[in-house]
C-alpha cells in the first residue's frame, strides 16, 4: 500500500492512531467488495453483499451497491447510493475490526445502517 495513499486519507480514518488498521482498510476498499452478515433480533440474520467503485481521494463520492439477502426474499433487495469515499473507508475499517477481516461473518457498523435506513448523519453518530 502506497505511503501517500495512506497518508492522504489518515486525517479523515483516525489513521495517526492505528496506522495498520488504516493500511487494511484501503486494501480492501481496493478489492471493491465484501460479503457481511447483519444480526436480527431476537434470531437470525441476513446476509449482505456490498460492492464499490471508490473515488481516487478522499473526499470524492464511491459508487456503492448493497444487496441484502433473507428467508422470504425471492430475489435480494439492492440499494445503489454513493458517499465520500472516506466515508465508506471507515465503515470498512470497523467491518474489518468486527471481525470481517478474520473471515468472519461481520456486520458493518450500526452508523452505515442508521444512514441507509434513517438517513442520520454518520458524522453526528460518531461524535
Amino acid at each position: 500500500m502506497s505511503a501517500a495513499l495512506v497518508a492522504l486519507f489518515a486525517p479523515y480514518c483516525q489513521g495517526a492512531a492505528d496506522p495498520a488498521a488504516l493500511e487494511a482498510g484501503l486494501q480492501l476498499l481496493a478489492h471493491g467488495g465484501l460479503r457481511g452478515q447483519r444480526p436480527l433480533r431476537p434470531a437470525g440474520q441476513r446476509s449482505f453483499l456490498l460492492q464499490w467503485q471508490p473515488g481516487v481521494a478522499p473526499l470524492e463520492p464511491a459508487q456503492v451497491q448493497l444487496s441484502v439477502e433473507g428467508v422470504g426474499l425471492d430475489q435480494p433487495v439492492l440499494y445503489s447510493f454513493e458517499l465520500p469515499t472516506h466515508q465508506l473507508l471507515h465503515w470498512l475499517m470497523a467491518w474489518q475490526a468486527a471481525g470481517g477481516a478474520a473471515g468472519q461473518p461481520a456486520d458493518l457498523p450500526e452508523t452505515f445502517w442508521q444512514w441507509l435506513i434513517l438517513g442520520l448523519d454518520p458524522q453526528a453518530l460518531q461524535a
